[in-house]
């Protein structure tokens, strides 16, 4: 991390590219480091003496002094020439403003592979091309606004015009910000180097991240664990839909990947994904505070509606709503009124004033959850008095719901004592619910220590024939029903008799396909039926899979290869419905239990396997997709579905597969 100190902490800097002229971005620059920047600054243009009053050099080699960081703001076809002089010069850090390079295309491509090999060439480690540039707490080296009021947030965007949005709503919201880390292309500064380089920062809280693509799916999961675990890190993705992934790669030629993949690996990696900038706004109030928040909640309100609505965000959201201790109940209902209702939702009654929801915070402010306030002004109670009412009790686990006409003067008081205020009970729930819900870092270990007796199988196929992938199932310790695969009929009937009736019946294909759909399956078939059913069958393919007829739910177990994080398993309802209801959840290989037993849950497939007390092995699943998790790795698989599995008392049972290895 040391070699990003010169992109970060430059002791003097260089623009290339400076000119005279104000609409100009290397002037923009020039200025924006004037009025932050307290090192030496060099301009750098050949056509000039001076630049904003500052003597200029007509290339960097001409100055004298030692340079640590040049900006770069020329066009495309000088920026190789550029870059080879600032290496010659001993310049170790460069941020390359300029654009026109991958995110074009064509020659673009070209030149970019060339910018990388001469920053390579003299170990300058830059960041772009095509960026708007950085703030950091010693100079403002971007061609946005100047003016902005430094804090503890850092926000890393793959976006200039997103980068310039957020230190415009950063500077109206009064939020503020450590960094500002636009990354362009990540030709060479990479978006998890900047994450773990700021996770270390002392000036910075949390980290907030725009991006459409990850550089490098295995080094985000190695680094990502460990920024985590020090510092809340926070993600909005961009390129979720089709149309949007389409926009990222011409955007900034980045690859979007799956975003269920990626909301995968931000969850098993402690970081938290959020859905829109409204999100952003509201856990950046609770990131700036010290509240210890948990996710057990108290309401306390002057309005019943508010408490009711405020229950359904709760229980909507997950989180849960605390029981008032008797002891508690007993005080309170010294101070309050009769009408008041003595549980949570704390209801103080519509007459309330500041000093019953003073009296009212002494009683549960020791209480071990989070306690959200909720005022709504009326003509006989300022959300002003209330705000004051609740200074008293920072630091006890406070959030502030303040309506009405003075709304944000309660809202000034409350920043002013850095306790987190919404205008809306929904927004600060939501808000709790991010916060309070990241699971703790997991590091993804994958080492590959395949079977000889699966290599066997799988070695130079592309793909495998069912009954092979059957073998592959039994050899991880995946519980299959009776099966066999037969050519004729004598075979057919003999096998039959052995696996026992009812039996399912269906096509043997030498290529993955879909049976169902080509009418390839048929169950509930009787001794009588066997020979008929198999001349059907083989009119489809020569072979036929013969199996014991299972009952239970049906499940989808299968696994990707993702081209940004790598193997990644699947779990969720199962059957022909399975990508109509889409109720799966994803996770990065290798998943443990615990994993496997959130993704269960996240998918409801938990609700499903323990309704009306079946007796259904919810184990089994989890040590089956545990099973699947390793296969994945070990055999470096790109494709695999377990559709479905079927799970009973007895157990889960991988019934029809579909393994793709290449």
């Amino acid at each position: 991390m040391q070699e990003l100190d010169s992109l970060f902490k430059p002791k003097n800097i260089a623009v290339i590219g400076a000119s005279r002229n104000k609409e100009k971005v290397g002037n923009v620059i020039t200025r924006n480091l004037i009025s932050t920047f307290r090192g030496k600054i060099f301009p750098v243009n050949n056509k000039a003496e001076s630049v904003e009053g500052l003597t200029a050099y007509k290339s960097i080699k001409d100055i004298k002094d030692d340079v640590d960081l040049a900006i770069v703001s020329v066009p495309r076809e000088a920026s190789i020439e550029v870059m080879e002089e600032a290496g010659e010069k001993g310049v170790k850090a460069s941020i390359v403003i300029t654009a026109g390079f991958r995110e074009v295309g064509g020659d673009g491509v070209k030149l970019e592979e060339e910018l990388k090999r001469v920053a390579s060439k003299y170990s300058i480690r830059f960041l772009g091309p095509n960026t708007m540039g950085l703030v950091s707490p010693s100079y403002n080296g971007t061609f946005a606004f100047a003016d902005m009021r430094r804090g503890n947030i850092a926000l890393i965007v793959q976006s200039g015009g997103i980068g310039a949005y957020m230190l415009d709503w950063a500077h109206k919201s009064g939020t503020g910000i450590s960094y500002l880390v636009t990354m362009g292309n990540q030709a060479d500064v990479k978006e998890y180097e900047v994450i773990q380089y700021l996770s270390e920062d002392p000036e910075t809280r949390a980290i907030f991240a725009y991006v459409e693509g990850i550089s490098d799916g295995e080094k985000f999961l190695d680094t990502m664990p460990e920024s985590a675990s020090k510092k809340p890190i926070i993600f909005i993705k961009g390129g979720i839909t089709d149309r949007g992934a389409k926009a990222a790669m011409s955007h900034t030629g980045s690859l979007a990947g799956s975003f269920e993949v990626f909301k995968a690996a931000v969850k098993s990696t402690g970081g938290i994904l959020i859905e829109d900038f409204r999100d952003f706004l509201n856990l950046t109030k609770l990131v700036e505070s010290s509240e210890p928040l948990k996710s057990d909640v108290l309401v306390i309100t002057n309005s019943g509606g508010h408490g009711v609505l405020t229950s359904d965000a709760i229980e909507r959201s997950g989180l849960r709503m605390i029981s008032l201790p008797p002891r508690i109940e007993d005080d309170l209902r010294k101070i309050l009124p009769p009408t008041s209702s003595i549980r949570n939702p704390l209801d103080l009654t519509g007459d309330a004033g500041k000093d019953r929801y003073s009296e009212a915070l002494k009683l549960v402010s020791d209480l071990d959850c989070t306690k959200v306030v909720i005022a709504e002004s009326l003509p006989f109670l300022s959300t002003v008095e209330v705000a004051k009412a609740v200074l008293p009790f920072k630091g006890k686990g406070i959030v502030g719901v303040f309506m009405g006409g003075d709304e944000d003067y309660s809202a000034r008081i409350m920043d002013s004592a850095d306790i987190p205020c919404f205008s809306f009970p929904e927004d600060a729930i939501k808000a709790i619910k991010y916060l309070t819900s990241r699971e703790p870092p997991r590091k993804k270990i994958r080492i590959s220590q395949p079977m000889e007796s699966a290599l066997e199988i799988v070695k130079g196929k592309d793909f495998l024939k069912d009954y092979e992938s059957m073998k592959i199932m039994e050899i991880y310790g995946i519980r299959t029903p009776k099966w066999s695969v037969v050519e004729d009929e004598d075979s057919a009937e003999k096998e039959a008799n052995r696996i026992g009736y009812p039996l399912v019946m269906k096509i043997s294909a030498d290529t993955p396909v879909h049976k169902t759909e080509m009418k390839g399956v048929y169950m509930n078939v009787e001794k009588d039926q066997v020979k008929q059913v198999f001349q059907a069958l083989t009119k489809i393919t020569k072979r036929v899979m013969l199996q014991e007829q299972l009952n239970g739910l049906e499940l989808f177990v299968g696994g990707i290869k993702d081209p940004v994080f790598g193997h990644t398993v699947v779990v969720g309802s199962g059957g022909i419905y399975v990508e109509v209801m889409k109720n799966v959840s994803y996770g990065i290989c290798p998943v443990d239990e615990d994993e496997v037993l959130n993704m269960l849950k996240e998918s409801k497939v938990y609700d499903i396997l323990n309704a009306r007390k079946r007796g259904y092995d919810v184990g089994s699943v989890i040590r089956t997709v545990v099973a699947v998790s390793r296969m994945m790795v070990d055999l470096d698989i790109k494709e695999l579905d377990i559709n479905p599995l079927i799970v009973n008392e007895r157990g889960a049972f991988a019934v029809d597969t579909r393994l793709i290895l290449k």
